[in-house]
């Protein structure tokens, strides 16, 4: 369900204004792929963005910390 290359793909070419490091993406999303592994992070990605209607980096100072967040609340409801 979840690939690394097609959140890391998504990240750098979809999200727009996200800053990209393919290092620190890539550390980043194995991740979130290993400590929410039941869980569509691919989807749950673009819902993050539409959210912020299309521009979820002007409402973080660390939007990776806000991503993260995002997940970890859809798996914290998804486990209730």
């Amino acid at each position: 369900m979840n690939t690394a290359d097609d959140i890391l793909g998504y990240l750098k070419h979809q999200m727009p204004a996200y800053p990209f490091d393919p290092k620190l993406d890539e550390e980043f999303v194995r991740e979130l792929i290993t400590d929410f592994d039941d869980l569509d992070i691919l989807e749950e990605t673009k819902t993050f963005r539409w959210y912020y209607n299309n521009r979820p980096v002007e409402r973080f100072r660390n939007v990776r910390v806000g991503l993260r967040r995002w997940i970890a609340n859809a798996w914290a409801r998804r486990a209730d």
